[in-house]
Parts: C-alpha cells; structure tokens; sequence
C-alpha cells in the first residue's frame, strides 16, 4: 500500500495542468484514486531489489507529494536498510529542493539527504554533486519519483537498478512506457 500511496502523490503536480493542483481536491478523490490499483505493476520486483540493498536512493519528485513518499521510506527502513533522499541541486519548478526537504523534516526521516549537483528537471546529463555520487555507488537500487525523473533516466545504461514510480500523466510519457495516460506505475529498469 505505501506504494501505491507514494504514486497517487505524483498526481499533486501543482501547476502543471494536466493533474490534480488542488489539495483539498486530492483529499476528497483519494479513495477513488487509491481503487485505481496500480496498472503497470513490478512491485514484487522491487520489493525483492530492497530487500537485496543496503541502501536504497529515493529520487523525490515534486513538493507536497514528498509526504506522502514517508510511508514507503519508513516501510523501507523499518526492513533495516539505510534510506538516502535526493533532491534538486538547484530550485526548479515545484521539484523538492534541500531547502523543502528540510522543512518538511525529511532529515529525520532519512539516514542523509544528497542533490542532484545541478539547475535540472529530472536528472542532469552528468551525475556531479560528490555527495550523490559517493551514495550512488553504494546503492542496491534508486527508487525514482515522477515523470520528470523517467524521462532523464529511462534511456540510459545505469549500472544500478532504477525503480520508477509515477503516473503517466501525458501521452509521450504513456506511449514510452507501453500504458494508457493516467496509469499508475512501476518499472524497474535492470541494470546495466
């Protein structure tokens, strides 16, 4: 279930206009969205990539949707695995930045808290913060939030396994994912 309420946050992308920007809206329809299920579903196979980790990365996507995403954090550190958050270098659009992550008490919620090293929706071309790049390479799999995230990450060789958790909210996004627009998802991209 932690899941599966981590992806509905992913449909709090205020602004955006092609979901729902209205809190109190999100509330009112979450049963219903919840009823959804998940519709593009490798969560057994995530499941068996944390339970192999020792760390796990947690790429956040937008703000506000990053409450919801500490129910699956504390699933995943109530297993005894070390939890590292990453959020934008740089403030860009309503992405969870250091400064938002801090506010929101993420810090106490995570073993550490790195960037992604630039001004970048998604993820940069090079990884280049130190402190993602130290963490990275002790990761037994990155779990990444949001369209934005798929779409910087979803064609290219990782050498870690990625676990993409999101709601297909356009048709580029649906089409490249083989789902119809509005699915609820998660794809695991094996590593090369």
């Amino acid at each position: 279930a932690a899941i599966q309420v981590s992806i509905l946050g992913n449909i709090m992308d205020f602004g955006s206009g092609i979901a729902i920007d209205d809190p109190e809206e999100f509330g009112r329809m979450f049963d219903g969205l919840l009823a959804e299920g998940i519709g593009s579903d490798e969560t057994d196979r995530l499941r068996e990539l944390i339970e192999a980790s020792d760390t796990v990365l947690y790429a956040f996507d937008n703000c506000g949707e990053d409450l919801l995403d500490r129910f699956l954090i504390r699933e995943i550190r109530s297993m005894g695995k070390r939890v590292v958050g990453v959020v934008r270098g740089k403030p860009v659009l309503n992405d969870v930045s250091m400064e938002d992550a801090l506010r929101a008490g993420m810090d106490r919620e995570l073993d550490r808290i790195v960037t992604t090293g630039d001004f970048a929706i998604g993820f940069p071309r090079e990884f280049t913060d130190p402190g993602f790049i130290e963490e990275y390479a002790k990761a037994g799999v990155m779990i990444c939030k949001g369209m934005a995230n798929y779409e910087s990450l979803s064609d290219r060789s990782l050498p870690v396994p990625t676990a993409f958790l999101l709601r297909a909210k356009c048709a580029p996004v649906a089409a490249s994912l083989n789902v119809p627009v509005g699915t609820n998802t998660v794809r695991i991209k094996r590593a090369v």
